[in-house]
C-alpha cells in the first residue's frame, strides 16, 4: 500500500488510499478517518504507535509479572533501538517498557533518540529508581509518562509532576485490586494539575508469572466499570478490558460511546516489539505463531506479511476476541 508521510515539527501525518492519519506532537491529539471522515479504517497501512520493550530487566519481581521480568533481564542495544526507528519511518508514538525501564542505563539516550527520530517518547515505571536526571530527560522528550500503581505511585507522581511532566497512573484490575481502584476514583483531590492526570485500568492477563485466578471476570469487573463510567476523575481502560466494558452496557448498566472506544488494535494499529527485535502484534502475544524477527523482515514485510493479517482476520471476525487472554480462539 502506497502512503505519504508528512513530518512536521508540530504536526505528522500519514495518508495511503482509504486511510489518513494526523498527529499532533505538543499534547497527543490525533485523528484518523478513511476516504471520508464518517470512514473509520480497520487497519492502517503501518503502525500509529510502536509499544517497545528496552529491557526485560527489574528487581521488582512482582509476582504478577507478564513478561516475567528478573534482575538480570536482556537489555535492548543502543544500535539496535536506532535500527527499530529505522523501521519505523511512519510511526509518532512510541511507548517504551519492560521490564523497568529506569533499569536501562541507556534510558535517557532512547528518549533523545526517540525525538531525533520526530517520534514522542512516553514510559511506564514503578516509580522506585527516578532520578533528577530520568525527570529532567521525561520532561524534555517525552508527552506523558505512567506510574504503575503500588503503595508508593502516588510519591513518584508527586516527583513527576513537580518536574513538569504529565502523569498518569497504570492501574492493574485483578479481583483483590477492584475495590482498591473503585477508592482511587472516588477522590478527585488527587487528579488535575498538581496530581494525577489520568487513571488507565489495565486488565490482568495470566501470562508470565500471572495466574488465571488473577484475571477478573466480567461480573467482578461491572463495579468498577459502572464507576468510571460516572466518576469526574478522568479514567482509560487498555482495550483488554473492553470485553468487560461491552457486556455492562449489554444489561443496562452503562451507555457507551463507541466511537470514544475500540477493540483490540494490535496488528492494526499499534506493534510490539521487544528487546531483541522481534515484533508482534502486541506485548501479551508469546510464542512464534504472530511474531517476526526485525533483524530477518523489515517492518513492512511483517506489518503486511501472513501473520499479522491473519491476526487481524481473527479480529475482524470477531472483534472481543483476545489472543493473549484466550490464546485457543485462534
Amino acid at each position: 500500500m502506497a502512503l505519504k508521510i508528512m513530518k512536521g515539527e508540530e504536526v505528522c501525518g500519514v495518508r495511503a488510499p482509504g486511510y489518513n492519519y494526523i498527529f499532533r506532537k505538543s499534547d497527543g491529539f490525533a485523528m484518523r478517518w478513511g476516504k471520508t471522515k464518517d470512514d473509520d479504517p480497520f487497519w492502517g497501512p503501518a503502525p500509529e504507535l510502536a509499544d517497545i520493550s528496552i529491557s526485560n530487566r527489574c528487581s521488582n519481581g512482582c509476582s504478577f509479572c507478564y513478561r516475567d521480568s528478573v534482575p538480570d533481564g536482556p537489555l535492548m542495544a543502543v544500535e539496535d533501538f536506532r535500527l527499530v526507528m529505522e523501521h519505523l519511518p511512519a510511526t509518532f508514538q512510541l511507548a517504551l517498557g519492560g521490564g523497568e525501564p529506569t533499569e536501562h542505563p541507556d534510558l535517557i539516550e532512547f528518549l533523545k533518540i526517540s525525538r531525533e527520530y520526530g517520534k514522542v517518547p512516553n514510559y511506564t515505571t514503578n516509580g522506585t529508581r527516578l532520578t533528577r536526571e530520568i525527570i529532567e530527560a521525561t520532561k524534555k522528550y517525552c508527552g506523558a509518562v505512567a506510574v504503575s500503581w503500588s503503595d508508593i505511585a502516588l510519591e513518584a507522581v508527586d516527583q513527576f509532576v513537580k518536574g513538569g511532566v504529565k502523569t498518569n497512573i497504570h492501574f492493574i484490575l485483578s479481583p483483590n485490586t477492584i475495590q482498591q481502584g473503585i477508592e482511587l476514583m472516588k477522590k478527585p483531590e488527587l487528579f488535575g494539575e498538581e496530581g494525577i492526570n489520568a487513571v488507565v485500568f489495565l486488565l490482568h492477563k495470566a501470562i508470565g508469572r500471572g495466574i488465571s485466578e488473577d484475571t477478573p471476570t466480567v461480573e467482578q469487573t461491572r463495579p468498577l466499570v459502572i464507576e468510571a463510567f460516572s466518576t469526574d476523575v478522568t479514567v482509560a481502560f487498555d482495550v483488554c478490558a473492553i470485553p468487560h466494558i461491552a457486556a455492562a452496557e449489554k444489561v443496562g448498566d452503562i451507555k457507551v460511546n463507541w466511537e470514544l472506544l475500540d477493540f483490540c488494535d494490535g496488528a492494526r494499529f499499534t506493534v510490539y516489539v521487544d528487546e531483541d527485535l522481534n515484533a508482534s502484534p502486541c506485548s501479551f502475544i508469546k510464542g512464534n505463531h504472530f511474531t517476526e524477527s526485525l533483524r530477518e523482515k523489515s517492518m513492512n514485510e511483517i506489518w503486511n506479511g501472513e501473520k499479522f493479517s491473519k491476526f487481524r482476520s481473527i479480529l475482524k471476525e470477531n472483534p472481543e476476541s483476545c489472543l493473549a487472554l484466550f490464546p485457543n480462539s485462534k
